[in-house]
């Protein structure tokens, strides 16, 4: 087994599916095991069914449907994550509001 890298983070959304559904293809066509980075998942969705987040030193492994959850990602992250899907399937992560956020080590001041 292989496992190429790739990243598509300099791509429009367009051809970001594209190139996943063109990697996957290809993936599928050579038995090769493949693997992206991206920070958006929503451009591959399609494309995946296995993820691996990394957060704060954690990792969560599963299908996209096992680890791209509210509890999963607010357990990853230590503080509260709401993870939404659109009728497209798309997936929408939304953190803790700006103003609740400090950079501080003592906190707000």
């Amino acid at each position: 087994m292989r496992i190429v890298v790739h990243f598509l983070d300099s791509l429009d959304l367009r051809n970001q599916q594209g190139i996943a559904g063109v990697i996957q293809q290809i993936g599928k066509e050579t038995d090769t095991a493949v693997l992206l980075v991206t920070h958006d998942v929503n451009p591959v969705l399609a494309a995946i069914d296995r993820v691996v987040y990394v957060a704060h030193g954690q990792v969560a492994v599963g299908t996209p449907e096992e680890v791209i959850t509210t509890e999963t990602l607010s357990r990853l992250y230590g503080t509260q994550i709401e993870v939404l899907r659109t009728s497209d399937g798309r997936i929408i992560v939304v953190g803790q509001s700006e103003e609740e956020v400090s950079y501080h080590a003592y906190g707000p001041q």
